[in-house]
């Protein structure tokens, strides 16, 4: 029984002691991040842009402007939000539209984003696609694996992409509606 006792009160002061260096731990941890947060809302806001030119919840982000058309960033966060990790790239021989193209690999699949200046830009490029290399993605894939077209508003995308459910996922992405304003 005495034995019993022994071990029972190192276990309490193994407990204590694990207790006092977690404790430090976190004090540690805490005093730095409350100081940078201290800093981060005394920092000056950058010289010019309205209301510091960042969106309200994060001050290190740029604000994607809401004007009711597509914009490079609205499609990106698009594809995020739908899970796809789009990666910048780059493609040779992609169709002269008019605007440069900016292309995000998806997985083994890529896209092609054309932001226009309107809508009537977008029916206008759209008009001289080859509808044997790029058919809409209504129709849905061939065996003949022919490039998706995906119009929504001034955006016109050309997904490069065997794969039904990635097409489905960028498809609804960019056909929800350009963001609002």
């Amino acid at each position: 029984m005495h034995r019993w006792r022994r071990s029972g009160a190192a276990w309490a002061r193994t407990r204590v002691l694990a207790l006092l260096v977690v404790a430090g731990a976190c004090g540690r941890t805490d005093a730095p991040a409350s100081e940078s947060a201290r800093s981060m809302a005394a920092a000056p806001a950058p010289a010019g842009s309205a209301a510091g030119g960042v969106a309200e919840g994060d001050p290190r982000k740029p604000a994607c402007p809401k004007t009711g058309q597509w914009a490079e960033c609205h499609v990106r966060e698009r594809l995020i939000r739908s899970g796809l990790a789009p990666r910048d790239t780059s493609r040779e021989a992609l169709p002269e539209l008019g605007p440069a193209p900016t292309v995000h690999r998806l997985g083994r699949g890529m896209l092609a984003v054309y932001l226009f200046q309107d809508t009537l830009a977008r029916a206008r490029a759209a008009a001289t696609l080859d509808s044997v290399k790029y058919v809409p993605v209504a129709t849905g894939p061939t065996m003949r694996s022919e490039a998706m077209v995906i119009e929504n508003a001034n955006l016109l995308a050309l997904l490069f992409s065997k794969n039904d459910q990635q097409i489905e996922r960028v498809s609804d992405a960019l056909t929800a509606g350009p963001p609002q304003p």
